[in-house]
């Protein structure tokens, strides 16, 4: 791990926040335009294409030693199931109710991180890190009197799936890092997304569609590539600098200003108890850099 100072891996770590809500705003659209699979080739072909030049002299000898495949593999797996699951997620449901549900994101990443990677953090740290997943449970929850109406609600089962994903996703990328390093790690996710979907094209779609998505919609496809790459690669950088689990908790931001794309731009409706877990959920993030950066 990198022990430069931790106000770069806190840049990252918001640089991760802003580019997964935009990000997930403009995939949400993308998925509703072209499809799942052909959304997540976009990201995984651009990914692969344009960071190939920075990593070209990491690949055959991260693949020459054999003890890094199972990693390798696991992690490609991880990614291509949850980011199917998510984007579905994002297809059927409001960006303002699946969002903040991603929120089990954040605890499942603390949990390995804590569990496996044995980070350990002052109680204040902690402190705030509940505070956050409460702010993301307010804005989860529709209505407390109304629980059995959420579950209901489009999107939500696969939001909770995916969230488990996400996390999960979270702390092995940020180990992956640590092992290789971001780009090479970036850069093998994509190529195994673009290779993976672009299988599942030529045996269910028309490849040609492709080029008839890029022509209609150019400006989605370009904006939620772009973004997606850009997030996750923040992410793993910031995942060499600071702690997995603090790196998390401040990137999990991007739920409660998603959930905000989806109110001012979406017209998406929340109760007032949501927008006051947004209010929280923004406090204990920027309480967390704070304090990390310190």
């Amino acid at each position: 791990m990198n022990h430069m100072s931790p106000t770069i891996g806190i840049l990252f770590a918001l640089g991760a926040l802003f580019g997964w809500a935009l990000g997930d705003f403009s995939i949400q659209r993308a998925v509703r335009a072209v499809g799942n699979v052909h959304a997540l080739f976009y990201i995984g072909i651009l990914g692969a294409v344009g960071l190939l030049p920075f990593v070209w002299n990491e690949i055959v000898p991260t693949f020459s030693n054999t003890g890094n495949w199972p990693l390798m593999a696991f992690i490609c797996l991880l990614i291509f199931f949850t980011a199917l699951v998510n984007f579905q997620t994002l297809k059927l449901g409001k960006l303002s109710v699946v969002m903040p549900i991603n929120g089990i994101e954040l605890v499942i990443a603390l949990l390995l991180a804590a569990a496996v990677g044995r980070e350990r953090y002052a109680p204040l740290i902690y402190g705030f890190m509940l505070l956050v997943a409460l702010g993301l449970i307010l804005t989860s929850v529709i209505s407390i009197k109304n629980l059995k109406r959420m579950r209901w609600e489009k999107g939500v089962a696969f939001a909770f799936v995916g969230a488990m994903g996400l996390g999960a996703s979270d702390y092995f990328i940020g180990q992956s890092s640590r092992v290789f390093s971001p780009l090479f790690t970036n850069w093998l996710i994509d190529a195994a997304l673009a290779l993976g979907t672009f299988i599942i094209i030529l045996k269910r779609y028309k490849p040609a569609g492709l080029l008839h998505d890029l022509q209609r919609h150019f400006n989605i496809i370009a904006s939620q590539s772009l973004l997606d790459n850009l997030a996750w690669i923040s992410f793993a950088y910031s995942a060499t600098y600071i702690p997995i689990g603090i790196a998390s908790a401040v990137s999990e931001g991007y739920l409660a200003l998603g959930a905000m794309l989806g109110v001012l731009i979406n017209k998406e409706r929340l109760r007032p108890h949501q927008y006051l877990g947004i209010g929280i959920t923004i406090f204990g993030v920027l309480a967390l850099s704070l304090l990390t950066a310190s």
